[in-house]
């Protein structure tokens, strides 16, 4: 299925995007802390969709010395957002560097409300790499390259328990805290790790899942682990699985609960480089190496829509609005692409015009057949006030029996036994009058024709011999 889409710069490379609750859009990018002249910022903008472009309605730039958003997530219901942006190479080495930030989401300005450190390595090529609200946004958790996750209450960023080292060699690439609250999973290229957020064991690792489990025979990493389910989708999780050995792209399908893998579908040959699921659980999207989107169906994984050549540059982030008629992708090449997304997705199933037109002369000329061929009366239901004309303008008429045979009619209700006398036969002709309406029935009595008026269906002249004896009456 093809979606309405339009492509617009935003004049830096973009690490990281989100929609608010009434859909305006919020990205976060730049050139980073070396001096390239490209700006590093965070901007809201108003989708116009009949002109196809973004207005720019906020926007906060940090100092040409700090570096670019790297990531960033929306509140589910309030007008904030989190994003990681590093201080200056010299805070970091200094220990100042309050990297995870808030800011609050005006009409007009982006207002920094709090900083604070979540990245303990001094090194200026390390940072924050991933923030995430869990679903009632009273909990955010941050990710980062030197392979420790932390997550914190929100909104005063109190810690719910001390940084957690997952991994010395290996950096976090995405982080998910499950409906319950109970529990973070954490994603490394080598496997997923599930910590324990509640009881005495918080913030302990109390699963580990590896990648060599997922594809036999060959190699591959985890990529990302887009969210637990949410509506349609709530008893599931979802990861990303790139192969290493053979280039191919999984989505891993995980029980929510007890993390057994449900069903892994291979999406394509190219590597997923950005992945995303609805707020409410029933589409999961994601970006490709080769610069393509493709939307799927969460439950049956069903393709639902792809765009080609999405942009000229690896794709670094995609998101799905909260009322999921819309899907943002963004793009260090500096440009943003917007996809109209319908209410409902189609069957998928394709019909040629040709096919249509064939089947209506075949079924014009069944109904021709029909009402030439085949004989309908038996169908018509003949009894007074069933499915019949009524004759206007007929009044009730005595004519002398001296009338010729073709103008008899089968006797009416109106006649009475008595009138008839003795045992006779009668022969009985119906006739449509060459008026459009008017018929009537010419009843046969002993002494008199009676015209009466009568209602009958309309037909085609249609004969009809009976044999009536007084007996039978």
């Amino acid at each position: 299925m093809s979606c309405p889409t339009f492509k617009v710069s935003v004049g830096i490379p973009v690490f990281g995007l989100g929609f608010t609750r009434d859909n305006q859009l919020i990205l976060g990018g730049g050139g980073g802390a070396s001096r390239s002249g490209v700006k590093n910022k965070l901007a809201s903008y108003k989708i116009d969709i009949r002109r196809k472009d973004l207005e720019e309605d906020a926007t906060f730039d940090f100092a040409a010395t700090e570096d670019a958003p790297m990531c960033l997530d929306v509140h589910p219901s309030g007008p904030y957002v989190v994003a990681g942006v590093n201080g200056s190479e010299q805070d970091m080495k200094d220990g100042k560097n309050n990297n995870c930030r808030t800011f609050k989401i005006l009409e007009d300005k982006l207002e920094l409300e709090k900083a604070v450190n979540t990245l303990e390595s001094k090194k200026a090529e390390d940072y924050q790499r991933v923030v995430r609200f869990n679903e009632s946004g009273n909990l955010v958790a941050t990710g980062t390259t030197d392979g420790r996750v932390q997550v914190f209450k929100y909104p005063d960023f109190e810690s719910v328990s001390p940084a957690i080292a997952v991994s010395k060699d290996d950096e976090v690439l995405d982080v998910d805290i499950n409906l319950e609250n109970e529990k973070l999973t954490c994603v490394l290229r080598d496997g997923l790790k599930l910590i324990n957020l509640r009881g005495k064991n918080v913030g302990q690792v109390v699963q580990t899942i590896s990648s060599a489990t997922i594809i036999k025979k060959s190699t591959a990493h985890f990529r990302a682990f887009s969210r637990y389910g949410r509506g349609f989708t709530k008893d599931f999780g979802f990861a990303v699985v790139n192969g290493v050995t053979k280039s191919a792209a999984y989505i891993v399908k995980y029980d929510a609960y007890s993390f057994d893998q449900v069903k892994v579908v291979k999406v394509g040959n190219k590597p997923i480089t950005a992945f995303a699921i609805s707020q409410d659980g029933a589409i999961l999207a994601f970006a490709s190496a080769d610069l393509s989107i493709t939307l799927l169906d969460a439950l049956s994984f069903k393709t639902l829509a792809k765009i080609k050549d999405a942009h000229g540059f690896s794709i670094t982030c995609i998101a799905v609005s909260p009322d999921r008629r819309l899907l943002a992708s963004a793009s260090a090449d500096n440009t943003c692409r917007i996809v109209s997304l319908p209410l409902q997705f189609g069957t998928g199933l394709t019909v040629n015009p040709l096919h249509t037109l064939l089947l209506a002369c075949v079924v014009a000329a069944l109904l021709v057949w029909i009402l030439n061929f085949v004989d309908l009366q038996p169908f018509y239901n003949l009894e007074e006030g069933k499915d019949v004309i009524q004759v206007p303008d007929a009044t009730e008429a005595v004519v002398p029996q001296t009338t010729t045979p073709s103008a008899y009619a089968s006797p009416s209700s109106a006649a009475t036994l008595d009138s008839v006398a003795g045992s006779f036969a009668t022969e009985a002709l119906f006739i449509q009058a060459e008026v459009e309406e008017p018929v009537v029935v010419v009843t046969v009595d002993k002494e008199n024709l009676i015209v009466k008026p009568h209602a009958i269906p309309k037909s085609n002249t249609i004969h009809q011999y009976t044999s009536t004896n007084r007996d039978e009456l």
